[in-house]
């Protein structure tokens, strides 16, 4: 018995050190891994699809899937960091030449309400309210958005080789998930000690929340921000390729979303004196928002996910702030999987 003890012990700690390496071995590309598996759950229907209706296999069926996924990250990806870049030095242009005194004084200083307030901000921060000043810190937001676009093409640049490496790994990933995904799920059943019937729930919960967060978000703000930089370019707003792209992607965020854009727009428009272009505009947005965030994304999603909206919010912003960018799909899913093990919980705690 003492031996039989002994040796089970023996098999823990090697277990648990094995465990350790194999967890140190994968580290470094944890964030492939989990991308992986958040794409290979939401595109999984779509290879039972290829396979029950053109009769393929399954590793066909992936490879396909693979390829299209492919091609719908890369080749926007390139374009968009082209046009960005463009689009960025093109506006610090246009605001370098279209910021003179004359206009500046004229948008800012001339005796209205906008002026008197914006003198009032001034003063409760201590600075100086005149044409320079309102000038160079214009000029000086716009260089450091440009630079921070350049930045980043210039990041990516010197870490081409790093970027396609992980890509690699994380298509890599994909294609088996697509491929051997039902076995990978039994194998990690069965290494957790929960009952099947929860185990199964948890993985339901995490496969609906990327539907939820992927294609439902990424569709909704597809709309929301085509149909937004179409009415920018009727309202004459410059860089509509870098406004409509940044509105698709603050689309993820629920409640403020693309207002983010539009309202500071807006305002733009209603200090240069397009008064009616800029009530247009802002009413145009928020009904756009309001529809896609209260009826389509609903209707999208079904009863898929019940979760706040608050607490996507906050889940969303807590995930950037911990995680960066990746944060976005991090934070829903984190939130989604820990309120179903509070769910499973008060069920077995009653």
């Amino acid at each position: 018995m003492e031996n039989l003890k002994h040796s089970n012990i023996v098999f823990i700690v090697i277990y648990f050190v094995l465990l350790s390496l194999m967890g140190m071995l994968a580290w470094p590309f944890i964030t492939p891994i989990i991308f992986a598996g958040i794409i290979a759950g939401t595109f999984y229907p779509l290879l039972l699809f290829l396979e029950d209706k053109f009769s393929l296999n399954q590793r066909k069926s992936a490879t396909i899937v693979c390829l299209l996924i492919f091609l719908a990250i890369i080749l926007p990806s390139v374009f968009l960091v082209m046009e960005l870049s463009r689009e960025a030095l093109a506006l610090y242009e246009f605001l370098k030449i279209n910021l003179t005194e004359d206009k500046i004084t004229n948008y800012l200083f001339e005796r209205n309400y906008f002026s008197g307030l914006m003198a009032e901000i001034f003063q409760i921060a201590d600075v100086e309210y005149n044409v320079t000043t309102v000038q160079n810190l214009i000029l000086d937001a716009a260089k450091n958005v440009s630079a921070s676009l350049f930045d980043i093409l210039n990041l990516w640049i010197t870490n081409i080789f790093s970027f396609l490496f992980q890509f690699l790994i994380m298509m890599l990933m994909v294609y088996t998930f697509l491929v051997d995904g039902p076995e990978i799920k039994r194998f990690m059943l069965d290494l957790s000690p929960m009952p099947d019937d929860e185990e199964e729930l948890v993985f339901e919960k995490f496969n609906q929340m990327n539907f939820v967060t992927l294609i439902g978000n990424g569709i909704g703000g597809l709309i929301q921000g085509v149909l937004a930089g179409i009415g920018f370019w009727f309202a004459g707003i410059e860089s509509i390729m870098l406004w409509t792209t940044s509105m698709v992607f603050l689309a993820f965020i629920p409640l403020v979303g693309i207002s983010i854009i539009y309202v500071p727009a807006c305002l733009y428009l209603l200090i240069i004196g397009k008064i009616w272009g800029s009530v247009i505009l802002f009413v145009y947005c928020t009904v756009i928002s309001l529809i896609i965030e209260n009826w389509f994304k609903p209707k999208f999603v079904g009863n898929r996910v019940k979760i706040n909206s608050t607490l996507v919010f906050v889940s969303i912003i807590g995930g950037m702030s911990v995680f960066g960018i990746p944060g976005i799909f991090y934070g829903p899913l984190i939130a989604s999987i820990f309120l179903t093990f509070v769910n499973l919980y008060h069920k077995r705690y009653n």
